[in-house]
């Protein structure tokens, strides 16, 4: 296959954009997975600037929506037989509990069930290219909790909870790719690139509470280039990094709760079911 395929979600600020800038290079198409199309036009002629050679498509997808994301993953799937690396990339932090317009809590929502049913829906052609390669931005914040049903909607929102929660998911979703699909030569890596304080923002709940959870967040806070470079890096050396977690980039073996195999099959069947799936 003559064209090399970049497919990225959350592309247009923070860890996304500094990510996709790098990594134009090393590829002949890029796809822009954007909420906020008008910012994905602005970073599609950056891209095209600096690399004219360069085919760069966008792709309108809302991770917190289930519908935009099945939308997203058609409208690929219809142009396109083959993606060589998937970058999921987006996330967010709400310091205040909110819910997606699916009905889960907005974390969850975002960081885990709408990149779970995108990969999904792109596997397939993922696998039908030469390079079989999905990057899954997870958190060292998967410590935090263990995970707890009900896992979707919790009785009881606590921020740090709900964002550890929703990173521990995209960790599992990683090690499940890798167990699932690495014979078929699929290369899937986890990566906790740290986080870029000025791109979570504080929702309006009181500086109090918001001062508390970036305070607990802190030590998880870096540049946007310290940032980017490991999930470069995890792109650019899948000889290291498949099939590992990747802390900052150094590979590491996960702890406590991201290793609790029982609770991952739960999980991960649970989310089947939820999205009316019978396998990943």
């Amino acid at each position: 296959m003559s064209e090399s395929i970049l497919a990225i979600t959350g592309p247009t600020s923070g860890i996304g954009k500094a990510t996709v800038k790098a990594l134009a290079a090393s590829f002949d198409h890029v796809l822009l997975l954007c909420r906020n199309l008008t910012k994905g036009e602005q970073l599609k002629q950056e891209l095209l600037s600096a690399h004219p050679k360069l085919t760069v498509t966008l792709i309108h997808c809302d991770l917190s929506d289930l519908s935009s994301v099945n939308a997203a993953a058609t409208e690929i799937r219809e142009q396109f037989m083959y993606i060589d690396c998937l970058v999921n990339n987006a996330g967010m932090v709400s310091t205040s509990r909110k819910q997606s317009v699916d009905g889960y809590e907005l974390m969850m929502a975002t960081n885990y069930l709408g990149p779970f049913l995108l990969t999904h829906a792109l596997l397939p052609i993922v696998l039908n290219s030469d390079r079989k390669q999905i990057i899954v931005v997870s958190s060292g914040a998967y410590k935090f909790a263990p995970m707890k049903a009900p896992f979707f909607n919790p009785k009881h929102f606590d921020p740090i909870t709900g964002y550890g929660r929703s990173k521990l998911g995209t960790l599992y979703l990683a090690q499940e790719l890798h167990e699932m699909y690495k014979n078929q030569g699929l290369r899937t890596t986890a990566v906790h690139p740290g986080m870029v304080s000025t791109n979570i923002g504080k929702n309006n709940v009181g500086q109090k509470v918001g001062d508390l959870v970036f305070g607990l967040l802190s030590p998880f806070f870096v540049t946007v280039e310290e940032g980017s470079q490991s999930v470069i890096s995890a792109v650019q050396q899948p000889e290291v990094y498949a099939g590992v977690y990747s802390d900052e980039g150094t590979v590491t073996a996960v702890k406590k709760h991201g290793s609790d195999f029982k609770m991952r099959r739960t999980f991960i069947d649970a989310t089947l079911k939820e999205l009316n799936l019978s396998t990943l």
